[in-house]
């Protein structure tokens, strides 16, 4: 089968499957009015996820607001790509397309692991690009009671039905002075992984 009709027909079905789950699970929202007053000062915003969690901050933000995401070439970006689309999304590749949406107050999503890992562990860049351009970083994330775990290196997380399926808002990450590229590393997985441990306890799994 034609590679770009494979991916086509898969994003269809991912769109369909996944849309279905989260209807049939009761959704919770812990930290919502962290995302609202962002939204509502006009800052910009770096909204960093986990690539193996990326499904929860997608189904839950697009009710909010126009969403950036930095989208790769990768085979499993090609497949999200339209579902994010449909889902209001605009994609972008690149720092020179971020700094200016940024400059427009706009968010922009950026899987911190992706697109090949290690899992939970966030490349360096992003702090500093955030403050160059006075950008305010916060993390949105997400769990379930019953789910489905891929043997993938993200070990990416599909909800199973009824359910509950737990989202959790960070409030924006406190920098007072720029990190070096391990400390960056360090402090942005730190503070990304405290929020997802926060929502794995709330579903009481940790997987």
């Amino acid at each position: 089968m034609n590679p770009k009709y494979k991916s086509f027909l898969l994003s269809l079905l991912g769109r369909w499957v996944f849309q279905t789950l989260f209807f049939l699970n009761k959704v919770s929202i812990k930290g919502e009015e962290n995302l609202l007053k962002l939204i509502k000062s006009g800052d910009p915003v770096m909204l960093c996820v986990w690539h193996g969690r990326l499904l929860f901050p997608s189904w839950y933000t697009r009710n909010h607001t126009t969403l950036h995401i930095i989208s790769s070439r990768h085979p499993d970006s090609e497949i999200l790509a339209p579902i994010l689309k449909h889902w209001g999304y605009r994609l972008i590749r690149g720092s020179k397309e971020m700094t200016e949406i940024f400059k427009k107050g706009g968010i922009i999503a950026v899987t911190n692991d992706g697109p090949k890992g290690p899992a939970r562990i966030a490349k360096s860049g992003s702090v500093g690009l955030a403050i160059k351009n006075n950008v305010q970083i916060i993390t949105v994330t997400g769990s379930a009671t019953k789910y489905w775990q891929m043997k993938s290196w993200d070990r990416f997380m599909l909800p199973k039905p009824f359910g509950k399926i737990q989202i959790v808002v960070s409030p924006p990450l406190n920098i007072t002075n720029k990190p070096s590229t391990s400390e960056e590393v360090q402090l942005l997985s730190k503070f990304m992984n405290h929020y997802q441990d926060m929502a794995d306890k709330l579903t009481r799994k940790i997987p």
